[in-house]
């Protein structure tokens, strides 16, 4: 929410998808295990998420999607054949990776983290929590605990009502469809960081730039862990726009520690990162029919995504501007929207003029209709219903400018269509900080309206400062 601004005064811009590099860190997606804040890195991104950026070559599938052969990726990066394993480089590698960590976050390690390396199928069930495990590659033997299969309901978990709403609102083709892109993104995870037990796991065996990467970002989780309650934000059960909020400062910090390593590669060092991505498995997919079987879904992607794009542009504004233990404050004192995350201009905390959404009354569903749920929207999702029309061809990717800096809260309501149970409808109230924002924001969904007449997109003004929306759509 932020002050309103004299009418000649322009709104700032809004972060950048990603840094403007073709190649580098990958993304990352973190879990809820054994009851703690499990952190992994995962490959992936849709079109829309632009070219590579924070993940490599142009892949489908971070909140697991389709669109080309990524397991095969994974294994040519990460697995086969090699000059070392994992475990004869560690020794080697691993105090070099954590004192440059350490350097970068400005801070000191008080225990040494074990790390151990898995093939896919090993990590696999290591990342669902099944079996005890084998022996760490470093460090002590590891307890038979896994990371369970759980979490945290951020702006892209389905539940509650939540997929019903996008589909409703025309941002995926049905609730089913988001449901079963989301639940997939376990494939494509490339290691964690499990703060219950203290110990990194890896997927893959041998050594190369892309393990070294991925190792570096959970290094990042392991010594922020040190020093931060990582799960005190979680532990307070926060709504999922909250949630979102804190887990662009909790990877964005990763992935500003993950560039420094990569912007460091000399010249050979960057040809061998990019003999990892020499071919175009999206491609080859198209061309070879080698898609795997996995459901590709644009929303999916942007949203289990967000909070590593977005989130990389804020901590790094913030450590430009104040340092590394500015972002070590932005972790005890995470944001609480995805408003927040946006305009981050290099301050801890909400930016200035940005305070946390309010409370707003959700919409009333139609008299004795199966209520879904309630909920937030948030204004990253807010922003990508322009992009409605270009989501199955090019995904949803915010270019310079958000829909609005004017959003103060919303809140949604989704039922069951009562002329059609397969169906489900919402309506969203959305809380603008003055009537100016109010038609603002009306302008910019003017697009909305006219490409998404599949869900009977509707809006109209309610009282000074409010704007309603409403649609239909399949569950």
């Amino acid at each position: 929410m932020s002050d309103p601004r004299p009418a000649d005064e322009a709104p700032p811009d809004a972060a950048p998808t990603s840094p403007p590099r073709p190649r580098g860190p990958s993304r990352a997606a973190w879990a809820l295990g054994g009851g703690g804040l499990a952190l992994g890195l995962v490959l992936g991104g849709c079109a829309g998420l632009g070219t590579g950026a924070l993940g490599g070559v142009l892949l489908a599938g971070g909140a697991g999607g389709g669109g080309g052969s990524l397991g095969d990726v994974l294994e040519r990066a990460t697995g086969g054949s090699g000059e070392r394993s994992v475990a004869e480089a560690l020794p080697d590698e691993l105090p070099r990776l954590r004192a440059f960590v350490a350097d970068e976050r400005g801070l000191e390690w008080e225990r040494e983290v074990p790390v151990r390396a898995l093939d896919a199928d090993a990590f696999a069930a290591a990342l669902d929590g099944e079996g005890p495990g084998d022996a760490p590659s470093s460090g002590d033997a590891r307890p038979d605990e896994g990371l369970e299969d759980a979490w945290p309901a951020g702006l892209d978990d389905p539940g509650d009502g939540r997929a019903e709403t996008y589909a409703a609102l025309g941002l995926t083709p049905s609730a089913a469809t988001y449901e079963e892109a989301w639940s997939a993104g376990d494939a494509d995870v490339l290691g964690f960081y499990d703060p219950e037990v203290d110990e990194v796991v890896l997927r893959g065996t041998r050594w190369s730039p892309l393990v070294e990467e991925t190792l570096v970002h959970e290094l990042v989780h392991a010594l922020d862990a040190q020093h931060v309650d990582l799960d005190a934000a979680l532990d307070a059960d926060l709504a999922p726009e909250a949630v979102s909020a804190h887990a662009a400062v909790v990877e964005g910090d990763a992935e500003r520690v993950a560039w420094a390593w990569y912007d460091g590669l000399d010249d050979d060092q960057l040809d061998a990162y990019d003999e990892a991505w020499d071919e175009d498995p999206v491609e080859r997919g198209a061309d070879e029919g080698g898609a795997d079987d996995r459901t590709y879904d644009a929303l999916a992607d942007a949203l289990a995504l967000f909070p590593y794009d977005y989130g990389y542009v804020a901590v790094d504004a913030v450590a430009d501007a104040q340092g590394p233990g500015a972002v070590t404050t932005l972790l005890r004192e995470p944001l609480s929207t995805t408003e927040q995350v946006l305009a981050a201009r290099g301050v801890p905390g909400a930016s200035p003029g940005l305070a946390p959404g309010v409370d707003v009354p959700a919409p009333a569903a139609p008299e004795g209709a199966e209520v879904l749920g309630t909920g937030t929207l948030g204004l990253f999702p807010l922003s990508l219903l322009p992009l409605v029309a270009d989501a199955e061809d090019e995904g949803y990717y915010l270019e310079d400018d958000v829909v609005t800096t004017a959003w103060a809260g919303d809140t949604w309501t989704t039922w069951v269509d009562p002329a059609d149970d397969a169906r489900a409808c919402t309506a969203v109230l959305v809380r603008l900080d003055d009537a100016r924002g109010r038609d603002d924001l009306a302008e910019d969904l003017a697009v909305w309206l006219d490409d998404a007449q599949d869900v009977g997109a509707a809006l109209a003004p309610v009282g000074e400062t409010d704007l309603e929306l409403w649609g239909c759509g399949d569950r």
